[in-house]
């Protein structure tokens, strides 16, 4: 599976203690319906920890899920979960370079996986990232937002910045505060796709709003053609 571009969820897997294995599957199948492209699943270590039989269920309930769609899954920021679970892929956030090199990653999640990482405003990880041959990056985060507050806010001209380095052929998302209403400004300063967590995931319908997002990214690319 590759990644080009398009709608990336974010799903907090610590969500299931909340709503439930049923629920939280539910969600993302209807995001999936929606046209989501790409999933990410996130928790801290430590939640992992606690929690390690039930995020375990949830991660390979919704890996099988996603697959029906040929949707690729990553996990989040843990190459020994990734390769655990033979997930899709594995997301770097907060990655500090070197501390390994993609190879050196590929060589425990496997060579046919994806490897994304989370860039900010440091120019240096853009590079290493052209050099290294990632899959993607995304930028963290565009506007202010409660579920990335750890996050520097990313200027759209680094979008800009990143796709002169990267060309096309690695792809760039932006995540944080994106909306329906700001997200266009996003796409054409160059973003291939945005990430959403609680847009989605608090959604009173995923699918129509993952639908609406989708349509969005699309109408907007092909306006740039």
């Amino acid at each position: 599976m590759k990644i080009k571009g398009g709608l990336y969820f974010v799903v907090d897997i610590t969500a299931v203690e909340r709503l439930g294995l049923e629920r939280l599957c539910e969600i993302v199948e209807k995001a999936l319906n929606g046209g989501v492209d790409v999933i990410q699943l996130w928790a801290d270590k430590s939640a992992w920890e606690i929690n390690f039989e039930k995020f375990s269920d949830a991660t390979k309930k919704l890996i099988e899920i996603a697959h029906k769609y040929d949707v690729p899954v990553l996990i989040a920021n843990d190459i020994e979960l990734c390769a655990k679970f033979n997930a899709d892929g594995v997301h770097l956030d907060g990655y500090e370079i070197p501390d390994k090199s993609c190879d050196e990653i590929r060589k425990i999640i496997g060579y046919d996986k994806i490897i994304g990482i989370t860039c900010g405003n440091d120019i240096k990880k853009i590079e290493w990232a052209k050099e290294n041959k990632v899959d993607y990056i995304s930028f963290c985060s565009i506007f202010p937002s409660s579920s990335v507050d750890s996050c520097e806010i990313v200027p759209l001209e680094m979008i800009r910045r990143a796709k002169e380095i990267l060309g096309e052929d690695i792809p760039v998302f932006a995540s944080g505060g994106i909306t329906i209403e700001n997200m266009g400004d996003v796409i054409t300063a160059g973003a291939d796709g945005i990430a959403v967590v609680s847009a989605i995931m608090k959604a009173e319908n995923p699918e129509q709003v993952s639908s609406e997002f989708k349509r969005k990214i699309n109408l907007i690319r092909e306006e740039k053609i």
